[in-house]
């Protein structure tokens, strides 16, 4: 291990924030482990792909990448994520790979480079699913930002029929809330302000805990609970979370939104269609119109809220009707913003073996339909903050020079010019316009 400082690793990461949470541990190991991190592909001698396996096109993404990123200077390719998890079959297909690693394995990843580098091994793969201990590593020395995000749930027991989740991250598995919280503070005391809750599905969260304040009954902890204690931290501006499962969305959860000051008034609520026939055979367990008299709750109980979704386009046997149908949903729900694609079949779900598949060019026209439709509901959102001022936390300088963009409580992007720096700073900024993916405004 001792020359290991030698060396610089290079992380490309795609897909999901869990994705992103896990590639910042990643990079604290291996700089803990004396490897250096660079940002230049280019001058890497390690090159680590963390992948994402919800779409073929995420999948094909990675592997055209390796051959693009490749240098004279690569020694070692390791592939970590969903990708190998799903096609651990297939994954040393690429010749290029020296490392296959699933989502439950990364803590091993310094160790199994350094065997690669000292030619103890030719290729290795570890694709075991083994949730608990993933996370022992989760307080590793890491640089923090002004956000930070923080896995507390991973794995999944749904089994919607077009969803590889369940076989590339697992069972569903709660964090313990100790660790939790412990994460959390460590964060705070290191300059973080906001944090995002992950899991694939949070609200389904039933982690066990000794009591942490004097007084709190030990047992079992929901999440209702979990974002209460979260939210009590010392040093916390802003408290986020996703993603949710519309049928575990509770009455206590949309208390919470009405009861806690920092807790964001925005929930990502994934319908994925409108049509009852489609989310049966989807396995989603729950009709639109319950959809939708749930979000109709949640405004009555805390009015500032507001929703975004995931929508699929040309599930099979989608007909004119059905897709009618999630058009009609989503006029009357009203989204902030959403995400929409096409189905893409993924192997080892039951969807893609389904007959009735729906052929490109029908999905294509759909999804730039419903596209159309969100954009429209996306910019009237933007529209109607026109004249509020709102709390921003800026995260990245903008296009122009002298220019700052930054989230405010609904995840709309909100544009100020400045000439003081204002990376990681919150400020109230006057919404003066409104553009179709953005804001502008000033600092007040």
């Amino acid at each position: 291990m001792g020359h290991s400082a030698m060396y610089k690793f290079f992380i490309e990461t795609y897909g999901c924030q869990m994705n992103a949470y896990d590639s910042n541990i990643i990079a604290a190991l291996m700089t803990m482990a004396g490897f250096e991190r660079t940002y230049e592909s280019s001058d890497a001698d390690i090159l680590i792909f963390y992948t994402c396996n919800v779409r073929e096109k995420a999948a094909k993404k990675v592997f055209s990448n390796i051959g693009l990123l490749r240098s004279e200077k690569t020694k070692v390719i390791a592939v970590g994520g969903c990708v190998p998890q799903a096609e651990k079959n297939m994954i040393f297909k690429c010749k290029h790979i020296d490392i296959a690693f699933g989502p439950s394995a990364y803590r091993k990843l310094p160790a199994y480079v350094s065997k690669i580098l000292n030619d103890e091994e030719d290729r290795i793969l570890d694709v075991e699913l083994t949730q608990s201990s993933k996370f022992d590593c989760c307080n590793a020395e890491r640089t923090v930002s002004r956000s930070e995000f923080v896995t507390i749930q991973e794995g999944c027991d749904n089994y919607c029929s077009y969803c590889v989740v369940p076989y590339t991250r697992g069972k569903e598995y709660s964090r313990p809330a100790a660790d939790i919280i412990s994460e959390v503070k460590m964060l705070l005391a290191k300059g973080a302000q906001e944090i995002t809750l992950l899991g694939q599905n949070v609200n389904s969260y039933n982690g066990d805990a000794p009591y942490i304040s004097i007084g709190k009954p030990r047992g079992s902890w929901n999440f209702e609970r979990l974002l209460q204690e979260v939210a009590e931290s010392d040093g916390l501006k802003r408290l986020r979370y996703t993603t949710s499962h519309p049928k575990d969305v509770t009455v206590g959860l949309m208390k919470k939104h009405a009861q806690i000051d920092i807790l964001a008034p925005f929930a990502h609520i994934p319908a994925q269609s409108g049509s009852d026939r489609i989310l049966k055979l989807m396995n989603r367990r729950y009709v639109a119109q319950e959809y939708i008299d749930k979000l109709n709750m949640f405004r009555d109980i805390c009015p500032a809220i507001q929703f975004s979704s995931d929508f699929i386009v040309g599930f099979p046997t989608e007909t004119a009707d059905d897709f009618e149908d999630t058009l009609k949903l989503v006029r009357e729900v009203g989204y902030l913003s959403s995400y929409s694609f096409k189905y893409s079949p993924r192997s080892d779900t039951p969807a893609a073996t389904m007959s009735g598949q729906i052929h490109d060019t029908i999905k294509a026209k759909r999804l730039d339909i419903l596209q159309r439709e969100l954009m429209r509901s996306q910019t009237l959102h933007n529209e109607s903050i026109v004249g509020k001022t709102m709390e921003t936390l800026f995260d990245k300088p903008g296009k122009k020079s002298m220019q700052y963009v930054g989230k405010n409580v609904y995840m709309q992007s909100v544009i100020v010019e400045s000439d003081i720096d204002l990376t990681g700073k919150f400020g109230m900024v006057l919404i003066e316009k409104a553009f179709k993916n953005s804001v502008f405004g000033r600092l007040v």
